[in-house]
């Protein structure tokens, strides 16, 4: 006898479905995933051969350009208009030329002169050398990548050795692949790496049969893409290889450029989408078996429902209830609904006497509640209910309202006839206005809470999170799975962990607001939060946590902006340095021999033609002085010197430099003062007249004949020993465009820029005076009108003296005009270590006119040797020489002993204040800038002399 299954047709014709529909979305998913992978490969082979052979082609277009570039090497050297200097400094461009074209192409290069051999290099610190040769030049038997070209007459030879793979990675380093890409250069069975810092990570290797088949297809020159299998430490995968063959000119012949991608899609959008689709397909096969599960469990709770459905027995047993301690009352009716018994509190609560309230039950035409609770009761009945539970709004007599809830259990006699109830009706107002009431305010915070944007949690004492309102969603996005039930130290990242819990910790202990900052997010993007732990109350915690990726994000840039502007005011300042260095090193001979033709007998002619030079180079050391104070300006790191000086009795000195010049054009120069400028005051003086000279030659040198220029110094007392020193300059002169007053004081901005204006200038002076009087407390302000003249107002605050003499700054003090034959007066046993003949031969004349013999080396380590060797009273040490530098000598003298004290004064054209303290530091007693003056070199002389004398 066959038994019959509990299951129908229909449940089996829904496994099958199912089935088959997850396997048509598989196989859909699948097909689609193969057709845009083949789809990306393809684009990318095609990528890659494309990439390859511009990079290869664009390689042997440069080497071709430059073996025609070398070859102009010799016919330069074979042009017979060449003299001897030629040979030297127009040969080494020609050469530097070549180096800078192709840079990281050439090692080295030698050029056979007919009767020696020159080589010349580049430095790992871009110094070019050239030198003379004594070796074996190589060639191309003995090394490859040797260029060579042969003259065709006069017998010479240049040789150039080349560094191929080199120039190839510099070349190749602007042609981005994927992270997992990689570029060669392959030359003959070498293959060498063209990425960037390949040396700190596993070389990237291609298998043995593949790398055969690229040699052979390269040397026949045919281009190739390949599916290779490539290892890399320990790491394999399979890739696309692209070799484009080309030859490096003439000198070697049968290379190849090879660019390398991965082929296995496994990253990115592809990982992505196979994700999305396994996690698809165990969705809807969880589905089908959701769905399976549902119907079997109702079909067999249906079938138990049919089995075991029978009436429920009788609940309640009638008893009185007694509810004294309720506001309710007890009531009793019959099968009729006519009631019977009601207790005393039914006036109470209803307003209504118990004969009211019986009344009102009997017959069908009573009260209009009464009548309501007697359908209601038919109702339960017709629908074979067993008990009443309901709510509402009764009015008492006196107007007002109440909330009453009935419950009255329906009694049956055991033949299932229905014999009458009993209930209790209570008055729950007070409690179903509390109850409105923390609904509305539910409703309240959760408006309130779904209205802010900030992230609250609750949690346990032990940190487990009960409950949370997350309003930002790319929150959720952050953080998989859910919150709930989970601990809070568990979902945050594990180094933060240690903090969170801390603060959490003390948060409940001192039951005060603790706050952390916490990451959230992947390496890719995080979102940062201001997390505030407080006890709820005494089993719960709370935290609010508040979204500020804005502002790091700001922060973050704040910092970026600040880096960049140090990066680029340290940029500046390099340059300004070493652009003073060079050009204070010829300045240096050029004013030091200036110096020795003034102490020499000149005829008034050629005194005419000294004192143009001499203004020509005392012009341009200023401009040059002006550049590096506006940067040392900018860069913070000018500082102020405070000397104790007469106000009035400095714009005098001042003012007289510019009497001459005034008679000269014609333009009456007066001053007048306050009589409070003539007392003593402290402040950087020589700051101040700075200003003063450039204010005051400004309004001279644009005031015309038969004008005037008028200062004026005035003094205003603040408060105390604090002044307000005022000086206004006030001239008749051509005057300035409204629309150009504004700009005045930018760097290097001239009202007449053209080519032919009419008053020169560096554009810096009222940059520099502006800059300069805001770092006294002051500032600078200008007036003027086109045609009628200017006025330049500037105010400083100074500081009552204490002494009653002035100390003069050394720019003040008397200086000696002729120092010839001085060494009688100061002896001095002098070692001069200079390495730069120019400077040596300036060095030479200058100690030569003071009468002074000296001990020459060229370099630190030779100096260091004089020193061992004998006694000096005072070494002239250059601080850029070779071997080893006057810094590293002097701190080696000082080493010696006895012997290493002896006064050493350093030599350079680095004027920065860092260098004068690296000098100090260094062990050297003072400092010369270059250009060095004779009158300076004299007075350290001096000094040092009456120092030795006073021992």
């Amino acid at each position: 006898m066959r038994t019959r299954s509990i299951y129908p047709k229909d449940f089996w014709l829904t496994i099958i479905s199912g089935a088959a529909l997850v396997t048509l979305v598989i196989s859909l998913g699948i097909s689609f995933f193969l057709s845009i992978t083949d789809a990306e490969v393809t684009s990318r082979k095609s990528f890659l051969r494309k990439q390859t052979e511009l990079a290869a082609t664009e390689i042997e277009i440069a080497i071709d350009r430059f073996e025609a570039n070398s070859n102009e090497i010799m016919d330069y050297l074979e042009d017979e208009d060449l003299d001897p200097d030629d040979f030297r400094a127009d040969l080494t461009k020609t050469v530097k030329k070549v180096f800078n074209n192709y840079p990281g192409l050439i090692d080295t290069v030698w050029v056979h002169l007919q009767d020696s051999t020159i080589y010349m290099t580049r430095t790992d610190r871009n110094d070019f050398i050239r030198s003379s040769f004594s070796g074996e030049v190589p060639s191309v038997f003995s090394r490859d990548f040797i260029f060579n070209s042969k003259g065709q007459e006069k017998g010479f030879e240049v040789t150039i050795s080349l560094n191929p793979v080199r120039f190839s990675k510099d070349f190749v380093s602007h042609y981005y692949l994927n992270p997992a890409g990689a570029k060669f250069l392959l030359l003959g069975n070498d293959l060498e790496n063209l990425d960037e810092g390949f040396d700190q990570s596993p070389p990237l290797k291609i298998d043995q049969t593949s790398f055969e088949q690229i040699q052979n297809d390269v040397a026949i020159g045919v281009i190739g893409i390949y599916e290779i299998i490539w290892n890399k430490g320990e790491t394999k995968g399979a890739g696309v290889l692209v070799q484009y063959p080309f030859d490096f000119g003439d000198f070697y012949e049968n290379a190849a450029l090879l660019f390398i991608i991965e082929s296995e899609l496994t990253n990115g959008i592809y990982s992505t989408y196979l994700f999305l689709f396994i996690g698809f397909v165990f969705l809807l096969i969880g589905m089908v078996v959701f769905f399976t599960l549902s119907l079997q469990n109702r079909m067999k709770s249906q079938k138990l429902l049919e089995e075991n459905a029978s009436e429920i027995s009788e609940l309640f047993d009638q008893q009185n209830i007694l509810l004294k301690e309720l506001r309710g009352f007890v009531f009793f009716h019959n099968f009729k609904g006519e009631i019977t018994r009601v207790s005393d509190e039914v006036e109470e609560i209803l307003g209504h006497s118990k004969s009211e309230f019986l009344e009102a039950f009997k017959g069908e035409d009573g009260h209009y509640d009464a009548l309501n609770v007697k359908g209601l009761v038919k109702l339960a009945l017709s629908q074979n209910k067993s008990f009443i539970d309901l709510e509402y709004d009764f009015k008492k007599p006196d107007g007002s309202n109440v909330r009453l809830r009935v419950f009255e259990k329906l009694v049956y006699d055991e033949l299932g006839r229905f014999n009458g109830g009993l209930g209790i009706c209570t008055d729950i107002t007070a409690q179903f206005e509390s109850k409105q009431e923390l609904i509305e305010s539910e409703e309240r915070l959760q408006n309130l809470i779904g209205n802010i944007p900030d992230i609250i949690f609750t949690y346990s004492n032990d940190g487990v999170v009960l409950d949370a309102h997350i309003g930002d969603q790319k929150f959720l996005k952050n953080v998989s799975g859910s919150f709930l039930g989970q601990s809070l130290f568990d979902l945050v990242p594990a180094q933060q962990k240690e903090q969170t819990q801390f603060s959490f910790n003390l948060a409940r202990k001192t039951e005060q607001i603790q706050t952390v900052d916490l990451s959230i997010g992947d390496r890719y993007e995080s979102q940062y939060f201001e997390v505030r732990f407080f006890p709820l109350d005494a089993n719960h915690m709370m935290s609010i946590a508040k979204d500020i990726t804005s502002q790091r994000i700001w922060e973050k840039g704040l910092v970026e902006a600040m880096n960049s502007a140090d990066q680029a005011s340290r940029a500046k300042s390099e340059f300004l340095a070493n652009m003073s260095h060079e050009i204070r090193t010829p300045m240096n001979g050029l004013l030091g021999i200036i110096d020795l033709l003034d102490q020499t007998q000149l005829d008034s002619e050629q005194q005419q033609y000294l004192e143009i030079i001499k203004n020509s180079g005392n012009s341009l050391l200023s401009i040059i002085k002006d550049i590096l104070d506006y940067s040392k300006i900018e860069a913070g790191k000018i500082e102020l010197n405070t000397h104790v000086f007469c106000p009035a009795d400095e714009l005098n000195k001042q003012v007289q430099i510019f009497y001459g010049l005034a008679q000269k054009k014609g333009v009456i120069l007066e001053t007048s003062f306050d009589p409070r400028t003539q007392e003593l005051m402290e402040g950087d003086v020589e700051k101040i007249n700075q200003v003063i000279l450039n204010l005051v030659g400004n309004a001279v040198k644009f005031t015309s004949k038969d004008g005037i220029v008028a200062v004026r110094l005035e003094m205003e007392t603040i408060s105390g020993d604090i002044n307000f020193l005022r000086c206004t300059i006030r001239d008749s002169g051509i005057g300035i465009p409204a629309e150009e007053i504004p700009r005045l004081t930018d760097p290097f901005y001239q009202v007449e820029s053209s080519s032919s204006r009419s008053y020169q200038g560096s554009g810096l002076g009222l940059a520099i005076a502006k800059k300069v009087v805001e770092l006294m407390g002051g500032e600078l302000t200008i007036s003027s009108e086109l045609g009628k003249g200017s006025v330049f107002k500037f105010s400083v605050i100074l500081k009552k003296a204490t002494e009653k003499d002035p100390i003069l700054p050394s720019s003040e003090k008397h200086i000696r005009t002729s120092w010839n034959g001085m060494s009688t007066e100061f002896p001095a046993r002098i070692l001069l270590a200079e390495d730069n003949d120019l400077n040596l031969q300036l060095m030479t004349l200058m100690l030569g006119q003071l009468g002074y013999e000296f001990e020459l080396a060229r370099n630190g380590q030779e100096a260091v040797e004089h020193v061992r060797r004998q006694e000096f009273d005072i070494i002239l040490m250059d601080v850029q020489m070779p071997v080893l530098n006057g810094l590293q000598a002097a701190i080696e003298i000082r080493k010696l002993g006895k012997k290493g004290e002896v006064f050493i004064i350093g030599l350079s054209a680095n004027v920065f204040d860092e260098d004068h303290k690296k000098a100090l530091d260094a062990g050297m007693d003072s400092y010369l800038n270059k250009p060095i003056r004779l009158n300076t070199l004299a007075e350290k002389i001096r000094d040092y002399s009456l120092k030795l004398s006073s021992k």
